[in-house]
């Protein structure tokens, strides 16, 4: 008799774990039903233009141009990068990114420390803050390009009041014109960086702190050794997404000083060469150049960061 209870223990448990089985099963198969539409949509607007688009920059011609389409493989890429008006371009671009993520950094983090403790018109202040981020970057660059102005613009007016200077400057041709248009796109950029350091902040346990005041860390010592490190993961999502913004800088700077080549970043050269010489090929083989570079720094600061928490 114990055998035959043993037996039917086991005959149950075997039954109890197919119906598991079975059920998992009917769980995949109901989430990939579910999911197939959203792959579906995404296959016929990402990943077809994606495949289109390469196709473009690997020939020259097609019916864009009226000329019959020739493979040329990478020469179109090569044609790009070899134009002293890209490497210009490039150079600019670099020299954006590393001004905006020093401000939108700095920044970011100071206010985000300011605003970690709740205290009278915080909730005010912090909705005054989002105002820069939720405004379209064209309307940006038409608020400061008010400011800019050489003829009647807020900044020389104010200068002059102040007998700083004496005649009204053009702050937008001359070796200023990169710190400006980078210090527009960063006011607009630096609200997003600041919440994700709030959030940050926000999640680090007080009792923390609490128990480094005890052992007589200063307020120096716990930012340097326990905000900062904690941040680490806040930091590579705020290095990430001014790096994305940087690289492919564009609306500031058309509104605030067109196609100039003093300020054209990588991708007005690739809304240049496409679009202004008609050239399809080069330009989207420029254009798929930007997506690699920003693929290639998420994946940079993700690896360097998860290093850095190991």
């Amino acid at each position: 008799m114990a055998e035959a209870a043993h037996g039917r223990l086991a005959l149950g448990a075997w039954r109890s774990r197919r119906r598991r089985s079975r059920s998992a099963r009917e769980t995949g198969r109901l989430g990939f039903l579910l999911i197939v539409p959203a792959l579906a949509v995404s296959g016929v607007l990402v990943l077809y233009p994606l495949v289109k688009g390469f196709n473009t920059s690997l020939h020259t011609g097609g019916a864009g141009t009226g000329l019959p389409s020739q493979y040329v493989g990478f020469h179109n890429y090569s044609t790009g990068l070899s134009d002293p008006t890209t490497g210009q371009a490039i150079a600019h671009t670099a020299l954006y990114l590393v001004i905006a993520l020093t401000i939108e950094i700095t920044a970011g983090l100071f206010i985000a420390v300011t605003l970690q403790r709740a205290f009278r018109g915080r909730g005010i202040i912090l909705a005054i803050l989002i105002l820069p981020w939720a405004l379209p970057s064209v309307v940006s660059g038409l608020l400061w390009r008010r400011v800019f102005d050489p003829q009647n613009g807020l900044l020389n007016h104010l200068l002059m009041d102040l007998h700083i200077i004496h005649d009204p400057q053009v702050w937008l041709a001359g070796a200023g014109a990169i710190p400006f248009i980078t210090l527009v796109h960063a006011w607009g950029v630096i609200p997003l960086v600041s919440l994700i350091f709030l959030a940050g902040l926000q999640a680090i346990p007080e009792e923390v702190y609490a128990a480094s005041a005890v052992d007589g860390a200063t307020p120096f010592k716990q930012f340097r050794h326990i905000t900062l490190p904690l941040l680490l993961p806040s930091l590579a999502v705020a290095a990430t997404v001014g790096t994305i913004a940087a690289i492919n800088i564009f609306d500031e700077i058309y509104v605030l000083n067109g196609t100039a080549l003093n300020t054209r970043s990588f991708v007005m050269q690739v809304y240049n060469t496409t679009f202004i010489e008609a050239n399809f090929s080069v330009g989207t083989a420029l254009a798929f150049l930007v997506g690699g570079a920003t693929a290639l720094f998420g994946i940079l600061y993700t690896f360097a960061f998860r290093r850095a928490t190991a």
